[in-house]
């Protein structure tokens, strides 16, 4: 047979490698050779893992590990590794070029941090040509058209002829053929002396135009009006007809004309508001410290007038048109002047210069007193000249009493001033001139009335105080509105961000607050203390509320210590109503903390606290129904936004109902505890139909502690019962047991007799009888059925469909589904395959550890048996040498 040329020979590589894995192949060991089996054999089905050699996949993985995590384990905890973090470094594939781009990039956009994103390009200095940009666009000396053709002689550069004569025409070697041509030497003298020439020409035309710039500029207003001048008539734009303006048109004119929003200042934070309510505080404190020593300074609101000499040497005038400083045309003052001073007399008749030179004196005479401190010795002396000047003027003083020098006056009045200041006493004289022993005599007593004044005045700064008692001494003989303004005025002073200490003390001083409601509360014996007691509550109940925001913690905890320790009270004797303060701090509860959560840990105690209160004590006099009342309706309030649902109030309520049905001995109305089946206390007895009552409302009267149950009170205790009631079955109504809740109070008030009531309380019953009717009609109660059976489906005449199991589970789910049980299948699959890979690496480093100890104990071993050996040579060398000096 011929040979096949095409085909293909392999090489003797290739026939080698072969046949080393052959007999590879057949070296291996069959122990070693694992065969999975399957549980059913399927034919024509390809099998990649029907057998493994678990004996070279060990094998391998342990080499791997050698390389990958025994290395990472002797590097461990080490730090000598030096790491190239350089931009491109690491990618071999940039070239040097890439790098410094990529480096030089990164630079710029670190440069441009977020302070900086509107400020385009201001960190970077444009050049050209070792020019700035700003250098170069000046303009200083902007190029005309009418230069552009003489741009040659103007640049400093030479002629063309010149350049065509000089150089490329052959100079002084050309040949004319004219007589007297000119030398080289020649030329150049010409051609300076026609650049000077142009220099001098260009200068002259220069100035010609600044000349004549500027008298353009000078004459610019004159012809303004010229060039502004509107040359039609009024006749020519009566004729011109304007065009009617279109509603659009007008419309978009007022939008864009519109006053658009400017920026204002930004909002102060509450460390700043706080910081100037402190210090205007202490400026009003100031000034009502100074009031209260008679340093008031007048302050006028009408404007001051200033002459053109004024010095503000302290002139005093009066704000009057009559005495309002002015000159004629003469230059005459137009004030008459009519008074005696120091004994002298100052009319019409007087010279000018008298005038100037008095008030030249007068000048001198402020100057020494403001420079000197001996000015109190030398008052009396001014006082005596003016007792003098009395007698002389007495007459002058009757008839112009108004037409007395001012300035004068203002002078001693501020000289008294001065002096009661220095001395806090002042011998006046017994007659003034001009009234001024009135006048002063009227300035003291208006400043004794500021001073006393001022001292009644609350301080504006307030520190907080030290203890208890200190806050009593603050709070004592000080009514409900200043106690407020004392609270307010040290929460301001005492603010925590201005101090570091001062929440911790404002803390402190809402414990003392709690403390205080509680003394007047427990000290309100009479109606008008109790009232006090209420009125002080509700005035100070914002500034309370202020400190229980800045420290709610402190609020909790105080809170529920203060009721902690009324509760305890409580049970000694848990058949009594406590005190007033109690409900003062129910109350407190309700405003400072959120009563419709599920839990709290102030609230929820409070209502334990009430309900064991209604249920457990006695109701036998009027503090006592009074008490649960208010105790109701704290509940009400309590329960507003929850629709939460007390027993012990219906429960309260119908016994309330109970004490104003009529007994007999016949038949008697259950009732549950604490009231008594036999109990009528609130039966009305005498006919009130006919009397009006202007407020039916409870008191705080009413919380006294008096045996005695007037007809008034049990009117108003049996309408505002019957109103408490309607108000719990309109916040109950979505409960669907509303009306087994309120049917014992709607048997009640079938019993009671109305016939004596007033009008409004037989209205109000009425109202009550038919809401519950009403809610009785309304509900509607759904009986509990067995569910109903799905109909059985009538027989088709269709084939039936039998599936047909194929060993395979399929669930019949959404393809989202799907995917995600698929990806929970493999998720499981990879983190058991990673533990198991843990393990093994474990197992590995365990193996390693060992080896190491046990390389370190041998090397230790043979140590020590090299050193015992050393030990024994020399040993016997020492004990031969004793021999040696025993034989000797």
């Amino acid at each position: 047979m011929a040979k096949i040329k095409n085909k293909k020979r392999k090489t003797a590589d290739q026939v080698h490698g072969r046949k080393e894995a052959m007999q590879a192949k057949k070296s291996m060991n069959p122990f070693e050779i694992h065969v999975n089996k399957e549980k059913m054999r399927v034919l024509g089905k390809k099998n990649k893992n029907d057998r493994g050699l678990p004996g070279v996949s060990r094998a391998k993985a342990i080499e791997k590990r050698k390389h990958t995590l025994l290395q990472e384990y002797k590097v461990a905890n080490k730090s000598n590794k030096f790491m190239d973090k350089r931009i491109g470094e690491r990618n071999k594939n940039m070239t040097e070029e890439d790098k410094v781009m990529a480096r030089f990039s990164a630079v710029r956009v670190k440069a441009h941090n977020k302070k900086s994103i509107f400020n385009l390009a201001d960190d970077e200095v444009l050049t050209h040509k070792g020019q700035t940009l700003s250098e170069i666009e000046k303009f200083e000396d902007p190029r005309s058209d009418d230069e552009d053709n003489d741009y040659e002689q103007k640049s400093g550069n030479l002629e063309k002829d010149f350049v065509g004569d000089a150089h490329f025409g052959g100079g002084l070697f050309r040949k004319t053929g004219k007589e007297g041509a000119k030398t080289h030497k020649e030329l150049i003298d010409q051609l300076i002396a026609e650049s000077k020439k142009r220099k001098a020409e260009k200068q002259k035309t220069k100035e010609a135009t600044l000349e004549l710039t500027e008298k353009l500029d000078s004459e610019w207003k004159d012809l303004m009006p010229l060039i502004n001048k509107n040359k039609k008539t009024e006749e020519d734009r009566d004729k011109e007809s304007t065009p009617k303006v279109d509603d659009y048109d007008k419309v978009m004119r007022e939008l864009r004309f519109e006053a658009r929003g400017t920026v204002s200042d930004r909002l102060k934070t509450e460390d700043e508001i706080a910081k100037e309510e402190k210090e205007k505080l202490e400026k009003l404190e100031k000034e009502r410290l100074d009031r209260m020593q008679g340093f008031v300074e007048e302050k006028s609101n009408k404007p001051t007038h200033r002459s053109a000499d004024d010095l503000d040497d302290d002139f005093v005038y009066e704000s009057d048109p009559e005495y309002m400083l002015s000159y004629n045309n003469e230059g005459e003052s137009n004030v008459k002047v009519d008074a005696t001073i120091n004994g002298k007399s100052i009319g019409d008749n007087e010279d000018n210069s008298d005038e100037e030179n008095d008030e030249g004196d007068e000048e001198e005479a402020e100057g020494e007193e403001e420079d000197q401190e001996e000015e109190s010795e030398e008052e009396p002396d001014n006082l005596s000249d003016l007792k003098e000047s009395d007698g002389e003027n007495e007459d002058l003083e009757d008839e112009k009493p108004k037409t007395q020098t001012v300035k004068k006056l203002g002078k001693i009045t501020e000289k008294f001033k001065e002096e009661a200041r220095k001395n806090d006493t002042i011998i006046l004289p017994k007659e003034e001139t001009f009234n001024t022993k009135e006048m002063i005599q009227d300035d003291l007593q208006k400043r004794k009335e500021i001073m006393e004044k001022a001292r009644n005045e609350l301080p504006f700064t307030f520190s907080l105080p030290d203890s208890y008692e200190d806050l009593q001494k603050t709070f004592e003989n000080q009514s409900s509105n200043h106690q407020c303004v004392i609270l307010e005025r040290m929460i301001k002073c005492n603010h925590p961000s201005l101090s570091a200490g001062n929440k911790e003390n404002l803390g402190v001083l809402f414990a003392y607050i709690l403390q205080h409601l509680n003394d007047i509360g427990s000290e309100a014996t009479n109606a008008k203390s109790i009232k006090e007691c209420f009125n002080i509550f509700n005035a100070i109940v914002p500034q309370i509320y202020e400190l229980a925001q800045l420290n709610p913690d402190n609020a909790h905890n105080s809170l529920r210590e203060v009721l902690k320790e009324k509760h305890e009270e409580y049970k000694k004797s848990p058949k009594k109503y406590p005190g007033l303060e109690l409900l003062l701090f129910f109350k407190l509860v309700s405003i400072l903390f959120s009563t419709s959560d599920f839990r709290h840990q102030v609230i929820t105690p409070c209502f334990i606290f009430m309900e064991q209160m209604l249920n457990k004590c006695k109701v036998q006099t009027q503090i006592d129904i009074s008490y649960g009342l208010f105790l109701c309706t704290l509940i009400l309030e309590y329960t507003s936004l929850s629709k939460r649902y007390l027993p012990a109030v219906v429960n309260f309520l119908g016994g309330i109902l109970h004490m104003t049905i009529p007994k007999t001995s016949v038949k008697l109305i259950k009732v549950s505890p604490p009231f008594k089946s036999t109990s009528s206390h609130l039966v009305l007895v005498e006919d009130k139909s006919k009397k009006t009552y202007d407020n039916l409302k409870l008191s705080s009267a009413d919380l006294l502690d008096s045996s005695e149950i007037t007809e008034d009170f049990q009117v108003r205790a049996f309408y505002n019962t019957v109103k408490l009631i309607e108000e719990f079955v309109n916040n109950l109504k979505d409960l669907s047991s509303n009306v087994e809740i309120f049917q014992g109070i709607a048997n009640y008030l079938k019993l009671v007799k109305v016939d004596k009531y007033p009008k409004v309380v037989k209205e109000a019953k009425l109202s009550l009888e038919k809401l519950l009717e009403n809610n009785r009609k309304e509900r509607k109660l759904e009986f509990i059925v067995m569910e109903a059976k799905k109909p059985k489906a009538l027989r088709l005449y269709e084939p039936k469909i039998v599936e047909i199991y194929d060993g395979k589970k399929f669930k019949v789910q959404s393809r989202e589904k799907a995917a995600r049980d698929k990806m929970l299948h493999k998720l499981k699959k990879e983190q058991k395959g990673a533990l198991r890979e843990i393990r093994r690496d474990k197992s590995f480093l365990g193996r390693v550890k060992i080896s190491q100890k046990l390389q370190s104990d041998k090397e230790r071993k043979d140590k020590v048996k090299r050193i015992f050996s050393e030990a024994n040579i020399q040993q016997s060398e020492l004990n031969a040498i004793d021999r040696k000096k025993k034989r000797k």
